[in-house]
């Protein structure tokens, strides 16, 4: 699997990452589902892209919850994104569909890796996998609703797809600048789900959904 480097740590290196694997995409009406602080905006600057953030609070353009459908008519948006998005829903299943349902092009999506080493050597030394998982005393104000590998992952996202009229086009695994050596890349590509952070993946609309 192609290997993608983060140029930095944290969400500016990660959008900066996204946005150079795929750069054939980056035109057009785009909604960042899950927008945050609306930094994939600034990562996207060179290209000829009208960007439209939403999230469930300002400062999103468009204050929705994924969980409840997305505002939009059917094909609305030349390109969709939910990076880091799918996994706190309740029902990811529903999710997807509704991302690709407002999509005309293509959707990009990144989805978090919680088999990586890292997480097994913080399981195994009892600590937290994640501030997003575990059994705090308060309900949490937000969670990881779903755990799964990341050829867990990839097959999801194939499976998916197909049944909203897409197809997988392109896929990358996501590591961090510490992994970014000659070292890292190797091991990153002869054993990704050991070693990336984030599967990314570029589905494209090839027929109307069934």
């Amino acid at each position: 699997m192609r290997v993608v480097v983060m140029p930095s740590k944290g969400e500016a290196g990660k959008f900066s990452a996204v946005s150079a694997a795929f750069p054939q995409v980056w035109h057009g009406q785009l909604l960042d589902i899950g927008c945050r602080s609306g930094k994939l905006k600034q990562a996207l600057a060179e290209h000829p892209i009208h960007y439209v953030g939403l999230d469930v609070q300002c400062p999103a353009a468009v204050v929705s919850d994924l969980n409840a459908g997305l505002p939009f008519g059917c094909r609305s948006f030349d390109v969709v994104v939910a990076l880091d998005v799918l996994e706190h829903t309740a029902d990811i299943y529903r999710s997807t569909a509704e991302c690709c349902r407002i999509a005309r092009r293509f959707v990009v999506i990144t989805l978090p890796n919680i088999y990586s080493l890292r997480s097994r050597l913080r399981f195994l030394r009892g600590e937290p996998i994640s501030e997003k998982y575990g059994l705090p005393p308060e309900p949490p104000a937000d969670r990881h609703h779903w755990h799964f590998t990341l050829r867990e992952a990839q097959h999801f996202l194939v499976q998916r797809a197909l049944l909203s009229g897409f197809a997988l086009r392109d896929e990358a695994c996501v590591v961090g600048p510490r992994r970014g050596s000659m070292v890292g890349r190797m091991v990153s590509g002869q054993a990704p789900g050991l070693m990336a952070q984030f599967y990314l993946a570029l589905l494209e609309r090839t027929a109307e959904a069934p």
